[in-house]
């Protein structure tokens, strides 16, 4: 499964911007309280600011401008005391903007598409084969980026007929451009996947009974006597965006027969104590059948993370595929919220 951070560190490696350690120390005047590193961008997780040794914290101690690696103290820094700056820095672009290319990449890739279950493809469900094609059109978007920067420079002509090609960067940048698209369209079509790939879908027969698809089984020998397994296809023609919601989604994958536990995290302004959560587990949303309901407890109030569990008797009885969700009851204004909702996929057991 991919990340946001996994993609960004692939994205640095294709473009060289790999960061790099640094130190710089002031000697304080009593007057200045912005000071320039002279390394852009900067790194602002591992920045560490010291004070004559004493740390300074941000941004109640000091701010900092990560795009032009500048330091801004929040008091004059005394005569003779050394502010020392420490961290990383980046070639070219800071992780919040890596970030934007990165999700525009994953909006145009991902565009109209869905998984078998009809769910809305996104980082956390983007197969492993098309990790690298959007790393490569994370990559396109950003070299966009510093091309656009780069067509400003201009050919400077010396009085003795020296010549510096400063346009010559814009023309590499061009040049890298075209190449990488290449290289994403290549991919793209031989896997059909992202913008150039191939719309396709199968042909079902509707039940004139109930309106609803017929279900498709994998084929089986005549001689086989397992159970008929179910195909899941994912048959949209044109695309088809999903519904958009407020409430998180957070898929769940558990064995029949097995005790399930998993740990969520909530927001931090969550007060647990004024909190009665409830979560079940359901054949589709607004189903009348109930399949489970969820063992909740609070793992860290500090930290706002409750644990889900289930007992391998009411793993046992779960289908193949469900929805849950779990929902908090205020007890102050007795409002209710739905938090994260999803889906249930449960892998069939073989001993018992």
């Amino acid at each position: 499964m991919a990340t946001l951070s996994d993609l960004i560190s692939k994205v640095r490696l294709e473009l060289n911007d790999t960061p790099r350690q640094f130190t710089k120390t002031f000697i304080g005047d009593g007057l200045t309280k912005d000071f320039s590193t002279g390394y852009k961008p900067l790194d602002t997780t591992t920045l560490v600011v010291t004070d004559d040794g004493t740390p300074l914290a941000n941004p109640t101690g000091y701010t900092v401008e990560a795009a032009y690696g500048t330091i801004h103290t929040t008091s004059n820094i005394t005569l003779g005391h050394t502010l020392k700056v420490t961290g990383n820095v980046f070639r070219y672009f800071t992780d919040d903007q890596l970030s934007y290319f990165v999700n525009t990449a994953i909006l145009q890739h991902t565009s109209n598409r869905t998984d078998s279950f009809n769910r809305a493809i996104t980082i956390d469900t983007l197969p492993e084969i098309e990790v690298y094609p959007v790393v490569l059109l994370s990559t396109v978007e950003a070299l966009w980026a510093l091309a656009t920067d780069a067509a400003f420079d201009i050919n400077i002509q010396g009085p003795d007929n020296v010549m510096i090609p400063r346009s010559q960067r814009f023309s590499q940048l061009n040049s890298i451009i075209e190449q990488r698209k290449e290289q994403y369209r290549t991919l793209c079509s031989a896997l059909n996947i992202g913008v150039w790939r191939i719309e396709m879908g199968t042909l079902r027969r509707v039940s004139r009974t109930t309106n609803k698809l017929v279900p498709i089984y994998v084929p089986q020998e005549v001689d086989d006597a397992t159970s008929p397994e179910r195909v899941y296809m994912q048959n949209d023609l044109n695309g088809r965006t999903v519904v958009s919601s407020t409430v998180p989604i957070y898929d769940m994958v558990m064995m029949q027969g097995d005790d399930f536990s998993v740990i969520l995290d909530f927001p931090d302004t969550m007060d647990f104590s004024t909190m009665t959560f409830k979560a079940q587990i359901r054949t589709y949303p607004g189903s009348p059948t109930l399949w489970a309901t969820f063992t909740i407890a609070v793992y860290d109030a500090n930290l706002k993370k409750l644990k889900l569990s289930l007992a391998g008797t009411a793993t046992a009885n779960l289908p193949v595929r469900s929805f849950w969700d779990i929902q908090a009851t205020s007890s102050v204004d007795s409002t209710v919220t739905t938090y994260l909702r999803g889906q249930v996929f449960t892998t069939r057991q073989v001993t018992q």
